[in-house]
């Protein structure tokens, strides 16, 4: 029998039953488990590397499409950073979106980003 199936009753007063609440099972989701690299560690490296080697926009103007916030003047490692494509976007939402994104493509068109 499955647990999630089970109910049990407790007296609470006299003879009145109250069920107990139903645990809630979150479930297994193979395709994410599939999808999640096996080093992280190395997976954080070529994004790192990905993200560094792109060129830096100083003064972008427009909306990032990944957080949908305005470029804001920056200079250095903070610049935004602009891919192969030529989409802008604010250099933590890309190196964010090449972490947790299932490939390491433009958020918008889908070029393959390489390093």
């Amino acid at each position: 029998m499955a647990a999630a199936s089970t109910k049990h009753h407790v007296v609470v007063s006299g003879n009145d039953n109250v069920p107990l609440p139903v645990p809630v099972l979150v479930p297994f989701d193979l395709d994410d488990a599939m999808m999640m690299p096996e080093d992280l560690e190395a997976t954080a490296q070529t994004v790192t590397r990905l993200v560094s080697d792109m060129s830096t926009v100083d003064n972008a103007t427009g909306n990032c499409s990944i957080c949908m916030e305005s470029f804001w003047p920056s200079k250095g490692s903070c610049a935004s950073r602009q891919v192969s494509c030529g989409h802008v976007y604010h250099r933590d939402c890309i190196t964010d979106w090449l972490l947790y994104a299932n490939s390491y493509s433009c958020p918008l068109c889908r070029h393959q980003i390489s390093g």
